[in-house]
């Protein structure tokens, strides 16, 4: 009987040990608090320009009913522990934590995501800096731009504007094309693109005389996520 009673006693004091020891990591049953807010940066891909100078047209929102992943006790990776949805004004809370470290993050609509580390004390409310996630068909994107001038030989010999000019467009070793035509200025926007991609950028006029279509070509490659690269004046020809 002493025996069994010494054994249970070993025990009781093992599950008591191991529970005093599962209290002190992080997760619930805390009183500490994580709160933020998150916006979503919307990029459709329209693109503006100003001198000489291009940029991506984007409008910064309110991101309600978004889903936000906490990561017990700081490790960096996809398997999350909680997760909640910002309300209507963007803002989320986890709360009854314990004290520790916490990751948390958001994924933008191209699948990649944005992550805090935060550190929680036994009680209050941790804040996180406000977290901007991208959203849109061009998001995580670039774009290609340039100017088209045309020389019609038959009237003139100076090259002006390229006015209304279809501008082609397509993955190098791809047959996938797209297109788009000039503005007012002969300027042209693709957007949308893959990053360090090389694109071949051209556009095509009759030589009336010979009854043959030309093309005036170039090579661009894009650059990183979210940049314009401009490429070199594209010049055609109306024989």
């Amino acid at each position: 009987m002493k025996i069994f009673s010494k054994l249970f006693l070993l025990l009781t004091v093992l599950s008591f040990a191991s529970f005093i020891s599962c209290s002190d990591e992080e997760g619930e049953g805390g009183k500490a608090k994580i709160s933020g807010i998150i916006y979503k940066v919307v990029d459709g891909g329209d693109i503006a320009k100003s001198g000489d100078d291009y940029r991506f047209v984007r409008d910064t929102v309110i991101a309600s009913d978004v889903d936000v992943y906490l990561i017990y006790g700081g490790d960096e990776n996809d398997v999350y522990d909680d997760k909640t949805k910002t309300s209507h004004n963007g803002k989320f809370e986890f709360d009854y934590l314990r004290a520790g470290d916490y990751s948390l993050f958001v994924y933008n609509d191209n699948d990649s995501y944005e992550m805090r580390n935060v550190h929680c004390d036994k009680s209050g409310t941790s804040n996180v800096d406000p977290i901007y996630i991208l959203d849109g068909k061009n998001s995580g994107k670039c774009g290609i731009v340039g100017d088209v001038e045309i020389l019609y030989a038959a009237a003139s010999e100076d090259y002006v504007p390229a006015v209304a000019i279809r501008v082609y467009l397509r993955p190098v070793g791809q047959m996938s094309v797209s297109d788009t035509r000039t503005d007012d200025n002969g300027n042209y926007y693709f957007s949308r693109l893959e990053p360090e991609t090389e694109y071949v950028v051209w556009v095509e006029y009759e030589e009336r005389k010979n009854g043959v279509i030309v093309a005036a070509s170039q090579n661009v490659k894009t650059g990183k996520s979210g940049e314009i690269v401009k490429s070199d004046l594209l010049q055609a020809k109306v024989y």
